[in-house]
This record gives C-alpha cells, sequence and structure tokens, in this order.
C-alpha cells in the first residue's frame, strides 16, 4: 500500500516522469489538487489513495 510516510506524491510522480496535470489525468482529480498533495496542504483518501497505492506497488501503466 502507498504510505504519505515514506513516499510523497511528489516522489511518486517523479518517478514515473510525468507532469503534474498528466498524473492528475490518470487519478482523475485535478492538477490543483495534485499540487496541494505534494505541498502537504492536502492528504490523499478515498479512491484517490487507492489509485497512489496501486501506481506505488505496480507504476502508473497500471492504472493508465
Amino acid at each position: 500500500p502507498f504510505d504519505l510516510e515514506r513516499e510523497s506524491v511528489f516522489d511518486l510522480r517523479l518517478r514515473e516522469h510525468v507532469s503534474q496535470v498528466v498524473f492528475a489525468r490518470h487519478l482523475n482529480v485535478t492538477k490543483s489538487l495534485v499540487s496541494k498533495w505534494e505541498r502537504g496542504e492536502k492528504q490523499p483518501a478515498g479512491p484517490s489513495l487507492k489509485l497512489l497505492s496501486l501506481v506505488a506497488s505496480k507504476g502508473l501503466s497500471a492504472i493508465a
């Protein structure tokens, strides 16, 4: 599972070599929300957290 304590959304996105816009599109959220996650203003929850967990374990192609 995706652990926000160990890996940030920013690190995960960089690892996948995609922009905030592309990452947001795959997660079905706005670029603004991805930005807030990366700055720590908000925490991913619900379906977004589930998708981030999938990306963390299997890569972005798992949800593309």
